[in-house]
């Protein structure tokens, strides 16, 4: 099983390529340089896995949520590679890649996992994740809103993301009892992304690379100017 996995969605930009259980990643923080970083890590990372792009069987992308010029970088090159190549495309939740990054390094955090990312407007994207074995699982659905309804969750957790830290005067200044430890500086990556594609890829979720799409949640992000009045 050949993957290659792009995640764009935060300032962190990134690509891996899962060959046959091995997993070959670059990672970057690198606000506002995505477009001028993709393919040349694209290119670099597939060099090094030893895998051209035709042996490739499935293009996996974090499809959000997250910023919504990043999401489109992600998803623009997934579906361009996947139409040309003719390659099934499998999206991975942003959320979900920063979850299964703090389950691998904390396998054993008291209660759930509570990702949320920064999502401007005073809002932030999040997602809760219970494990279900070695592996998590989304509880109900990813969601937008205000910060302070993080606070009112209630059960042990272990939190983290820019969610939390940009609005940490609001929600961490002082952690209601609950947050069972809060993890600083936790970014999706095209690592995780590649990870859980490959679970996702022996499930059979994969899409057709025409139907490829952004999850941005807040229905307002994608409509231009003077159409708000119109949603």
């Amino acid at each position: 099983m050949k993957i290659l996995a792009i995640e764009t969605a935060t300032e962190a930009c990134s690509v891996a390529v899962y060959n046959d259980g091995e997993i070959t990643a670059r990672f970057e923080f690198a606000p506002r340089e995505h477009t001028q970083l993709i393919l040349p890590m694209l290119d670099d990372v597939l060099e090094e896995a030893g895998v051209t792009r035709e042996e490739l069987d499935a293009i996996a992308f974090g499809c959000g949520p997250g910023a919504f010029t990043g999401l489109r970088i992600a998803v623009g090159i997934a579906q361009g590679l996947g139409l040309a190549l003719n390659k099934p495309l499998i999206p991975i939740s942003t959320l979900a890649t920063m979850a299964e990054l703090v389950l691998e390094n904390q396998p054993d955090a008291e209660g759930n996992y509570i990702a949320a990312l920064d999502a401007r407007m005073g809002e932030v994207y999040w997602g809760e994740y219970a494990k279900q074995g070695d592996e998590l699982v989304l509880v109900g659905e990813e969601q937008v809103s205000a910060p302070e309804a993080l606070t009112e969750y209630g059960k042990p957790a272990i939190v983290f993301g820019s969610g939390w830290e940009v609005y940490q005067e609001t929600i961490l200044q002082n952690p209601p009892p609950w947050i069972k430890g809060i993890i600083r500086e936790v970014f999706p990556s095209a690592y995780y992304v590649a990870k859980l594609a490959a679970a996702a890829w022996l499930r059979g979720e994969t899409i057709d690379a025409a139907d490829a799409e952004p999850v941005y949640l807040r229905n307002n992000v994608a409509l231009k100017k003077g159409e708000q009045g119109k949603a």
